[in-house]
């Protein structure tokens, strides 16, 4: 895979007040985001990965296609965190939904890269867009 320069932006989960129901809500730090320079691209060159999904209702089953991407970076977010807002070294926008926005990513995996001397050079991300988009 040829890997470009970019720059990408990590948001932090957070959790609010327990509300009354009980359960405690999630939040992502949109307003403060970690940037960070990173190297990748698709993870497949068509930028999709076909998943089977079980229909649950009982109306049989099908694939559907999930959008992929892997960067490689200095910095190891938490597999909790998700990551945005990915531009090139010009400042444009690489993904972007249809409405203009950066497209946002669920990090999926955090894979340390290392060298020779067994020293972690990078950290391999690979994540997919998340199904629900700030």
């Amino acid at each position: 895979m040829k890997r470009y320069e970019m720059r990408a932006d990590i948001y932090t989960q957070y959790f609010g007040e327990q509300n009354e129901s009980g359960s405690i809500p999630v939040y992502w730090d949109y307003e403060n985001p970690r940037g960070v320079r990173a190297t990748g691209g698709s993870a497949r060159t068509w930028q999709s990965i076909e998943q089977w999904l079980p229909d649950r209702k009982g109306f049989g089953s099908s694939y559907y296609n999930e959008n992929w991407i892997q960067l490689f970076m200095p910095y190891r977010p938490l597999l909790t965190a998700r990551v945005g807002n990915i531009r090139n070294k010009a400042g444009e926008i690489l993904y972007a939904e249809s409405d203009g926005k950066p497209t946002i990513f669920d990090i999926r995996g955090v894979f340390p890269q290392i060298d020779l001397n067994g020293k972690t050079i990078d950290y391999q991300v690979v994540a997919a867009r998340s199904s629900l988009q700030p």
